[in-house]
């Protein structure tokens, strides 16, 4: 026998996965760097503006030459490269002075020390803002790799659309399955989150920043104060967005395709330990915040299969809807971030492994009584004091 209630509480778990999932499907097809911009890319040298990028790293040792040898790699014809070493206890600083060597447009700025009221990876952007001469600036992490013609495709794209502030979603290097598995939920929750497909309107909920690839106006990153309103916000590429939004300019943000790569970490372990700074910040450290959230995620994840399993007759339909919309969505994620359709079936165990990774983050900050990161630690007072919101 049919229960109305049991009934209609499946159609509305699957309208309510359309509203978060189905915005994804259009813009994952369309949003792609598009060629239109091919005729701007045949303009002569010196009709092209000037471009500063700015990479600061910490203790990437491992990473840090491929990245920057990548950018260098670069036939964007006006570029001024800048990377920070920002007190690294490894070799960072010295694989940086190496690369500069062969490269004159390298210029490598070493930070000994930290200023009070500054997040470390902010100041280093901040210094290196400050002796930029471009009249755009890339912010970019040291792990990111860039294909040559990024800088061309994606400053073209900005000219013609008339944008001030442009996101790059990186493609992943795949790993193991889990670590595939638990990187796409984390798209899929940022996506349903942040709503890229509503980016470039003048809603001013909707904006975004993202670390690997944050390309802005100089004159509009002036304006909005650069990185000193966000000095101390641990989601600094995300609140520089917003920056950008709050201040009526204009954003967009795009698939990469094979333009950016990175390999975000090392193993499923390290995606979970590379959540520890940024996850409990992400509810701007509220455990109420973070049991709504995790309330919310857990019951329209698991909902649709336990009753597509235990309603009763025509009941379970709107339960099977909901996951086959789920499923398809964040399996169409995996395939576009370059980690498979196949990890679709993995989306319960990455579910609960990125609700772990979120409380595992807020327990830590609050055991420690604020985040250390590489190091340096924040305290939480100061965190919360200084939330740009």
């Amino acid at each position: 026998m049919t229960s109305p209630v049991v009934f209609w509480l499946g159609w509305f778990l699957f309208a309510v996965w359309c509203v978060f999932t189905l915005p994804i499907v259009p813009f994952l097809a369309t949003q792609w760097l598009r060629r239109r911009t091919d005729p701007l890319l045949a303009r002569g040298r010196d009709a092209w503006p000037s471009v500063t990028v700015i990479v600061a790293a910490r203790d990437e040792a491992a990473k840090i030459e491929e990245s920057l040898r990548s950018l260098l790699a670069s036939d964007y014809p006006r570029m001024q490269l800048i990377a920070v070493d920002d007190r690294s206890n490894d070799a960072t600083g010295s694989i940086m002075d190496r690369v500069a060597v062969d490269d004159e447009r390298l210029r490598i700025v070493h930070v000994r020390e930290l200023p009070a009221g500054w997040l470390g990876k902010c100041h280093a952007m901040h210094l290196a803002a400050q002796q930029a001469n471009g009249d755009f600036m890339l912010f970019t992490d040291g792990d990111i790799l860039h294909a040559p013609d990024t800088l061309r495709r994606t400053v073209a794209y900005m000219e013609e659309h008339r944008v001030d502030h442009l996101c790059l979603f990186a493609d992943f290097i795949p790993g193991g399955y889990w670590e595939n598995a638990l990187n796409a939920f984390f798209a899929f929750v940022f996506f349903a989150a942040t709503k890229p497909w509503l980016v470039s309107t003048r809603m001013k909920f909707a904006y975004v920043g993202v670390g690997a690839f944050n390309l802005v106006r100089t004159t509009a990153y002036q304006a909005i104060g650069g990185h000193v309103p966000i000095r101390l916000d641990i989601l600094d590429d995300v609140k520089l967005g917003k920056l950008v939004k709050d201040h009526g300019y204009q954003q967009a943000v795009l698939m990469s395709g094979d333009l950016l790569r990175v390999k975000w970490q090392a193993s499923l372990m390290g995606s979970i330990r590379g959540l520890e700074k940024n996850a409990f910040a992400g509810a701007e450290y509220s455990l109420t915040r973070l049991a709504l959230a995790t309330g919310g995620v857990t019951f329209l994840v698991f909902a649709p299969y336990v009753f597509a399993i235990l309603a009763p007759g025509n009941s379970r339909w709107g339960f099977v809807a909901a996951l086959l919309t789920l499923h398809a969505t964040y399996g169409l994620i995996g395939w576009c971030w370059n980690v498979g359709f196949r990890i679709t079936l993995g989306l319960p165990v990455a579910t609960l492994l990125l609700l772990w990774s979120f409380w595992r983050s807020a327990v830590i900050v609050l055991r420690q009584g604020g985040v250390r990161w590489r190091d340096t630690f924040y305290p939480l007072d100061s965190l919360r004091e200084n939330l740009y919101r």
